[in-house]
């Protein structure tokens, strides 16, 4: 996010996720969700951001089975990464990306 603005969709789910599962309350990972949002991806503070955002905290999807922390929020772990994509792949390009100078 910081170097080119943007993060693969799958996986902002799947920060956002995380972000809710390590926050003391909902509330506390909710702003800290958006402000990441806002600060590194390019349609922060833009409806679109919101709406991805807030999908993380259960918005705009149906409930599933009540979980500890997430409660009935759909709940996604790292298997789903592994079978969406080649996961190695994206975390080898992000570390190149990352050795590459940034552009101002």
């Amino acid at each position: 996010m910081i170097l080119n603005g943007k993060i693969h969709n799958y996986m902002r789910m799947y920060w956002g996720k995380k972000i809710l599962e390590w926050s003391e309350t909902p509330e506390i990972g909710y702003r800290n969700a958006l402000h990441l949002n806002d600060t590194y991806e390019l349609d922060g503070r833009d409806p679109n951001g919101y709406a991805g955002v807030a999908w993380c905290f259960g918005k705009h999807d149906s409930a599933w089975k009540e979980r500890p922390i997430f409660g009935k929020v759909r709940y996604m772990n790292a298997n789903g990464l592994l079978r969406k994509g080649d996961i190695a792949g994206y975390v080898e390009r992000v570390e190149q990306l990352s050795d590459a100078p940034v552009q101002p």
